[in-house]
This record gives C-alpha cells, structure tokens and sequence, in this order.
C-alpha cells in the first residue's frame, strides 16, 4: 500500500529539490531580514503616573455619564489590544465637564490597531449623528494633529465627541491609512510603530450645544497636552 502511494508521488528530479530548498531558504532569510526590530516608542507608558489628575484649572471628578468602551466587542478584551489605558472625567471651575479616554499600544500590527470610536459607538448601540474631520490646531506639535469631530446620539443623551489617533510618528483618520502606516514603517523603516486614541466627549442637551463643546475640547486638550507631554514626549502628540 505504501509502495503504491509511492509511485502515485510526483517524480522532482534531485536538481530541482535542491533548487526549491534553496528558494525556500532564501525567503526566509529575506522575511527574516524584513522582521522589524527597532520600537518607536519613546515612553514606557503609565498612565496613573503620567496624567495629572489636576491639570492646570481642571479637576478630575467622578463621572457622572458612563463611557463608551474603548474596544468594539465583548471578545476585544481591553487588556489584550492595549498596554495601558485610562478613563477619566475632569470639571473646570465653572463645572464643564470633559470626559477622557486614552489606550496605549506599543506595538501597531496588521492585525492589532487601535479601535477607532467610528466603530466603538456604534457597536454599543450609539447612532452616528454627524462626523468631520478636522486639524486640531491650538496643539502644540511639529507635526499636523488630525482627527474626527463627531456626535453621537445613545443611552438616551448627546454625546459630542473629539478625537485623535496618532500611529508613530502621525495621526491617522481611518484603518486602511493605519493599516498601510504600519506596512510602510515595518518594511522600509524596520520598526514597530506604537499608538494611542486621545479622546475626548462631552453629555450636551441638543445638538445647538455642539459647538460650544467641540471648542471646550479644545481648550481643554490644548491645556491636557501641554502638561502631559512635558513628563511623556510623543506620547499624545506626534513629533
């Protein structure tokens, strides 16, 4: 029974066997070759040492509004997509409230990206209302900070919503520029790109209150950045 399933095998010449051992070897020391190595990251994160909870007039409270998860699903546990995040809400001296969610990843791969809110809200039953994108510009950054400004309305309230995702060395709007960042520095670069989410949300009654709350974001990330960069460099902002 052997010997029959033997001459049903395809006869390869012993020239031809070694020439495609040769070739296998090759690919693999060139996708060795092509492995990246170096890490981008510039900070071991820890967020409870590195985020103030008093950042200049603001004040961190307790949250009045439950947050949106930062992972899409039950299945997408936060502990194995991040290395490190944070959930806080802080109050100025007037009483506005900014609700912040950070998630830290050091290493980006193909099949490891942050967890846009574009698919996070609406996976926990938020309705997209309206969505833009926008240069955050009152940053203090070398490199443009891009992101989304978007509300969402869910759990019966108006959540208006900033954000940005940084992926290395710049910011990114949707997967597929994720996706291809990480290609690109992996094989041309030979490093691991890390990333983080900043987002921002603010609770407002009707849609009216929209603006004034993206420009409360913006206030309030201007000020946040500031004092986190200064103990963690690159961590928000890309540079």
């Amino acid at each position: 029974m052997m010997k029959d399933l033997y001459l049903k095998l395809p006869h390869v010449k012993l020239s031809t066997g070694l020439q495609l051992l040769l070739v296998s070897i090759m690919f693999l020391g060139l996708a060795t070759a092509l492995k990246p190595r170096a890490h981008y990251a510039k900070n071991e994160s820890n967020f409870e040492q590195t985020i103030p909870r008093v950042i200049n007039g603001w004040v961190e409270v307790q949250q009045s509004t439950p947050q949106v998860s930062m992972v899409s699903d039950e299945k997408s546990l936060v502990n194995q997509l991040y290395d490190d995040t944070l959930m806080r809400t802080y109050a100025d001296a007037e009483g506005h409230q900014v609700m912040v969610a950070l998630a830290y990843a050091r290493e980006q791969r193909q099949d490891v990206k942050m967890h846009q809110p574009d698919i996070c809200y609406p996976a926990q039953g938020y309705q997209l209302q309206k969505t833009q994108t926008v240069t955050f510009e009152t940053l203090n950054s070398t490199a443009p900070v891009i992101g989304k400004r978007q509300l969402y309305y869910g759990q019966n309230h108006l959540e208006a919503v900033s954000y940005w995702i940084r992926v290395g060395d710049r910011t990114m709007t949707s997967g597929v520029q994720m996706r291809l960042k990480i290609i690109e520095d992996g094989l041309l670069k030979g490093r691991l790109d890390d990333g983080i989410l900043v987002r921002v949300s603010t609770v407002i009654p009707d849609e009216s209150k929209a603006k004034d709350a993206y420009e409360l974001h913006e206030k309030f990330l201007s000020e946040f950045a500031s004092v986190v960069e200064v103990n963690a460099p690159g961590l928000l902002l890309p540079n």
